[in-house]
Protein backbone atom coordinates (compact mmCIF):
# COMPACT_ATOMS: atom_id res chain seq x y z
CA UNK A 1 0.00 0.00 0.00
CA UNK A 2 1.45 3.50 -1.56
CA UNK A 3 2.23 6.16 1.69
CA UNK A 4 1.93 3.46 4.31
CA UNK A 5 4.76 5.40 5.95
CA UNK A 6 3.05 8.68 6.02
CA UNK A 7 -0.20 7.17 7.02
CA UNK A 8 1.11 5.16 10.69
CA UNK A 9 3.22 8.50 11.09
CA UNK A 10 -0.06 10.64 11.20
CA UNK A 11 -1.93 8.05 13.41
CA UNK A 12 0.85 7.54 16.09
CA UNK A 13 2.48 11.01 16.29
CA UNK A 14 -0.46 12.79 17.77
CA UNK A 15 -1.33 10.17 20.18
CA UNK A 16 2.70 9.96 21.08
CA UNK A 17 2.41 14.27 21.77
CA UNK A 18 -0.72 14.11 23.60
CA UNK A 19 0.65 11.77 25.81
CA UNK A 20 3.81 13.26 26.35
CA UNK A 21 2.62 16.64 26.80
CA UNK A 22 -1.11 16.17 28.56
CA UNK A 23 -0.19 12.40 30.05
CA UNK A 24 0.70 11.64 33.67
CA UNK A 25 4.30 10.88 34.02
CA UNK A 26 3.31 7.02 34.97
CA UNK A 27 1.42 6.51 31.99
CA UNK A 28 4.36 7.99 30.19
CA UNK A 29 6.19 5.49 31.88
CA UNK A 30 3.94 2.44 30.89
CA UNK A 31 4.07 3.12 27.59
CA UNK A 32 7.59 3.71 27.23
CA UNK A 33 8.01 0.48 28.83
CA UNK A 34 5.64 -1.13 26.88
CA UNK A 35 6.95 -0.01 23.55
CA UNK A 36 10.69 -1.42 24.90
CA UNK A 37 9.25 -4.71 25.95
CA UNK A 38 8.53 -5.10 21.91
CA UNK A 39 11.80 -4.12 20.47
CA UNK A 40 13.32 -6.07 22.94
CA UNK A 41 10.75 -9.03 22.27
CA UNK A 42 11.82 -8.34 18.32
CA UNK A 43 15.35 -8.17 19.35
CA UNK A 44 15.32 -11.43 21.35
CA UNK A 45 13.12 -13.15 17.98
CA UNK A 46 16.20 -12.04 15.78
CA UNK A 47 18.65 -13.87 18.11
CA UNK A 48 16.47 -16.78 18.40
CA UNK A 49 16.55 -16.86 14.82
CA UNK A 50 20.03 -16.51 14.28
CA UNK A 51 20.53 -20.23 16.54
CA UNK A 52 20.99 -18.34 19.70
CA UNK A 53 19.82 -18.99 23.36
CA UNK A 54 18.04 -16.56 24.87
CA UNK A 55 16.52 -16.83 28.25
CA UNK A 56 13.09 -14.39 27.44
CA UNK A 57 11.21 -14.05 30.88
CA UNK A 58 14.17 -13.45 32.98
CA UNK A 59 15.37 -10.93 30.40
CA UNK A 60 12.09 -9.01 30.22
CA UNK A 61 12.13 -9.28 34.06
CA UNK A 62 15.37 -7.30 34.55
CA UNK A 63 14.71 -4.94 31.97
CA UNK A 64 11.14 -4.16 33.80
CA UNK A 65 13.26 -4.13 37.20
CA UNK A 66 15.71 -1.47 35.24
CA UNK A 67 12.72 1.13 33.70
CA UNK A 68 10.85 0.56 37.45
CA UNK A 69 14.33 1.96 38.74
CA UNK A 70 14.25 5.00 35.79
CA UNK A 71 10.88 5.85 37.17
CA UNK A 72 11.43 6.17 40.77
CA UNK A 73 14.66 7.82 40.28
CA UNK A 74 16.37 5.56 42.30
CA UNK A 75 19.88 5.39 41.27
CA UNK A 76 20.69 2.21 43.57
CA UNK A 77 17.60 -0.02 42.07
CA UNK A 78 19.16 0.57 38.65
CA UNK A 79 22.45 -0.10 39.56
CA UNK A 80 21.58 -3.68 41.67
CA UNK A 81 19.15 -4.77 38.21
CA UNK A 82 22.05 -3.68 36.03
CA UNK A 83 24.63 -5.98 37.90
CA UNK A 84 21.98 -8.68 37.93
CA UNK A 85 21.26 -8.52 34.30
CA UNK A 86 25.57 -9.11 33.79
CA UNK A 87 25.14 -12.01 36.31
CA UNK A 88 22.27 -13.63 36.12
CA UNK A 89 21.43 -14.32 32.20
CA UNK A 90 24.78 -15.76 31.78
CA UNK A 91 23.73 -17.96 34.52
CA UNK A 92 20.44 -19.18 33.15
CA UNK A 93 22.05 -19.38 29.12
CA UNK A 94 24.33 -22.15 31.11
CA UNK A 95 22.01 -23.57 32.76
CA UNK A 96 19.78 -24.25 29.77
CA UNK A 97 22.33 -26.49 27.88
CA UNK A 98 22.99 -24.76 24.53
CA UNK A 99 25.40 -26.15 22.24
CA UNK A 100 28.74 -25.32 23.46
CA UNK A 101 29.43 -22.83 20.06
CA UNK A 102 26.65 -20.20 21.28
CA UNK A 103 27.29 -20.05 24.66
CA UNK A 104 29.57 -16.92 24.76
CA UNK A 105 27.64 -15.76 21.88
CA UNK A 106 24.57 -16.15 23.49
CA UNK A 107 24.80 -14.86 27.00
CA UNK A 108 26.81 -11.84 25.64
CA UNK A 109 23.76 -11.16 22.80
CA UNK A 110 21.20 -11.56 25.90
CA UNK A 111 23.41 -9.35 28.52
CA UNK A 112 23.53 -7.03 25.79
CA UNK A 113 20.38 -6.63 24.07
CA UNK A 114 18.80 -6.25 27.05
CA UNK A 115 20.82 -3.23 28.94
CA UNK A 116 21.16 -1.80 25.32
CA UNK A 117 16.91 -1.56 24.61
CA UNK A 118 17.18 -0.66 28.22
CA UNK A 119 19.37 1.70 28.25
CA UNK A 120 17.42 3.95 25.69
CA UNK A 121 14.37 3.32 27.23
CA UNK A 122 15.01 4.44 31.21
CA UNK A 123 16.60 8.11 29.48
CA UNK A 124 13.93 8.36 28.11
CA UNK A 125 11.64 8.10 31.06
CA UNK A 126 14.57 10.20 32.37
CA UNK A 127 14.06 13.07 29.85
CA UNK A 128 10.16 13.05 30.96
CA UNK A 129 10.90 13.57 33.96
CA UNK A 130 12.76 16.93 33.67
CA UNK A 131 9.39 17.91 31.95
CA UNK A 132 7.59 17.44 28.52
CA UNK A 133 9.52 19.88 26.63
CA UNK A 134 13.25 17.45 26.15
CA UNK A 135 10.68 14.94 25.29
CA UNK A 136 9.24 16.88 22.81
CA UNK A 137 12.25 18.17 21.33
CA UNK A 138 13.68 15.25 21.04
CA UNK A 139 10.66 13.06 19.06
CA UNK A 140 10.58 16.53 16.86
CA UNK A 141 14.15 16.25 16.12
CA UNK A 142 14.51 12.72 15.81
CA UNK A 143 11.59 12.76 13.89
CA UNK A 144 11.70 15.67 11.10
CA UNK A 145 15.74 14.43 10.74
CA UNK A 146 14.12 11.00 10.08
CA UNK A 147 11.89 12.43 7.22
CA UNK A 148 14.62 14.73 5.82
CA UNK A 149 17.21 11.95 5.70
CA UNK A 150 14.52 9.54 3.95
CA UNK A 151 13.12 12.59 1.57
CA UNK A 152 16.35 14.22 0.71
CA UNK A 153 18.50 10.54 0.52
CA UNK A 154 15.71 9.53 -1.99
CA UNK A 155 15.22 12.39 -4.32
CA UNK A 156 19.01 13.46 -4.64
CA UNK A 157 21.15 10.33 -2.85
CA UNK A 158 24.18 9.11 -4.57
CA UNK A 159 27.19 8.69 -2.18
CA UNK A 160 26.59 5.94 -0.43
CA UNK A 161 27.22 6.49 3.41
CA UNK A 162 27.45 2.68 4.94
CA UNK A 163 27.56 0.86 1.81
CA UNK A 164 28.18 -2.82 4.10
CA UNK A 165 26.11 -2.28 6.44
CA UNK A 166 22.97 -0.15 5.26
CA UNK A 167 23.16 0.40 1.12
CA UNK A 168 20.04 3.03 0.92
CA UNK A 169 21.50 5.70 2.92
CA UNK A 170 23.94 8.27 1.73
CA UNK A 171 25.60 11.27 2.51
CA UNK A 172 23.23 13.83 1.22
CA UNK A 173 20.59 12.06 3.30
CA UNK A 174 22.61 12.48 6.40
CA UNK A 175 23.08 16.07 5.74
CA UNK A 176 19.12 16.47 5.20
CA UNK A 177 18.66 14.69 8.81
CA UNK A 178 21.44 17.28 9.98
CA UNK A 179 19.97 20.38 8.53
CA UNK A 180 16.62 19.24 9.34
CA UNK A 181 16.97 18.35 12.68
CA UNK A 182 19.17 21.64 13.26
CA UNK A 183 16.62 23.68 11.81
CA UNK A 184 13.51 21.69 13.77
CA UNK A 185 15.52 21.73 17.24
CA UNK A 186 15.62 25.78 16.87
CA UNK A 187 12.38 25.96 16.05
CA UNK A 188 10.78 23.67 18.51
CA UNK A 189 12.95 25.56 21.56
CA UNK A 190 11.67 28.84 20.68
CA UNK A 191 8.23 27.73 20.30
CA UNK A 192 7.98 25.53 23.58
CA UNK A 193 10.61 27.37 25.59
CA UNK A 194 10.49 30.82 24.21
CA UNK A 195 12.98 32.45 21.44
CA UNK A 196 15.68 32.91 23.55
CA UNK A 197 16.43 29.13 24.10
CA UNK A 198 16.79 28.84 20.17
CA UNK A 199 20.57 28.90 19.56
CA UNK A 200 20.83 25.75 22.44
CA UNK A 201 18.18 24.11 20.41
CA UNK A 202 19.34 24.50 17.40
CA UNK A 203 22.96 23.21 18.88
CA UNK A 204 21.30 19.96 20.54
CA UNK A 205 19.06 19.39 17.29
CA UNK A 206 22.42 18.85 15.71
CA UNK A 207 23.99 16.68 18.35
CA UNK A 208 20.85 14.65 18.60
CA UNK A 209 20.24 13.90 14.85
CA UNK A 210 24.39 13.00 14.58
CA UNK A 211 23.34 10.36 16.88
CA UNK A 212 20.79 9.50 16.06
CA UNK A 213 22.12 8.39 12.24
CA UNK A 214 24.70 6.19 14.57
CA UNK A 215 21.56 4.57 16.00
CA UNK A 216 20.15 3.72 13.30
CA UNK A 217 23.25 2.46 11.79
CA UNK A 218 24.03 0.19 14.96
CA UNK A 219 20.61 -1.15 14.79
CA UNK A 220 21.10 -2.04 10.93
CA UNK A 221 24.50 -4.18 12.04
CA UNK A 222 22.31 -6.08 14.36
CA UNK A 223 19.92 -6.91 11.67
CA UNK A 224 22.53 -7.91 9.40
CA UNK A 225 24.07 -10.04 11.72
CA UNK A 226 21.01 -12.00 12.76
CA UNK A 227 20.30 -12.40 8.37
CA UNK A 228 16.90 -10.08 8.80
CA UNK A 229 15.85 -6.90 7.24
CA UNK A 230 13.35 -5.70 9.40
CA UNK A 231 13.63 -6.18 13.80
CA UNK A 232 9.41 -6.79 13.02
CA UNK A 233 6.34 -6.18 10.93
CA UNK A 234 4.23 -4.46 13.63
CA UNK A 235 4.19 -0.78 12.21
CA UNK A 236 3.07 -0.69 8.13
CA UNK A 237 5.63 1.23 6.06
CA UNK A 238 7.68 1.53 9.11
CA UNK A 239 8.98 -1.98 10.23
CA UNK A 240 8.77 -3.38 13.78
CA UNK A 241 9.59 -0.82 17.00
CA UNK A 242 12.97 -1.96 17.44
CA UNK A 243 13.33 -0.30 13.87
CA UNK A 244 11.06 3.09 15.12
CA UNK A 245 13.25 3.13 18.20
CA UNK A 246 16.51 2.41 17.06
CA UNK A 247 17.49 6.51 16.95
CA UNK A 248 15.73 7.91 20.03
CA UNK A 249 17.62 4.68 22.09
CA UNK A 250 20.89 6.24 21.33
CA UNK A 251 19.66 10.04 21.07
CA UNK A 252 17.61 9.99 24.64
CA UNK A 253 20.50 9.01 26.18
CA UNK A 254 22.60 11.36 25.07
CA UNK A 255 20.09 14.30 25.04
CA UNK A 256 19.72 13.30 28.93
CA UNK A 257 23.35 13.97 29.58
CA UNK A 258 23.28 17.30 27.21
CA UNK A 259 20.59 18.40 29.47
CA UNK A 260 22.49 17.73 33.07
CA UNK A 261 25.49 19.02 31.75
CA UNK A 262 24.24 22.49 30.43
CA UNK A 263 23.17 25.38 32.41
CA UNK A 264 20.07 24.44 34.39
CA UNK A 265 16.37 25.86 33.43
CA UNK A 266 17.35 24.50 29.59
CA UNK A 267 13.63 23.61 27.82
CA UNK A 268 12.44 23.40 31.27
Amino acid sequence: MRFQRELTAAVLIPLVLALVVAGPTWAFSLVAGGAGILALLEFYAMLTGAGLTVPRWAGLTLFCACLAAAHRGAALELVIAIGAAILVLPALVMFSSPPEPVLLASSASTVFSTLYVAAGAASFIGLRHLGWKPVVLLLAVVWAGDSAAYYVGRSWGNTKLAPVVSPKKTWEGFWGQIVGGTAIGGATAALIAGGEQAPAGAALGCGVSAIAVVGDLVESTFKRSCFVKDSGAILPGHGGFLDRLDSLLFAAPFLLLALHLLPGGLLR
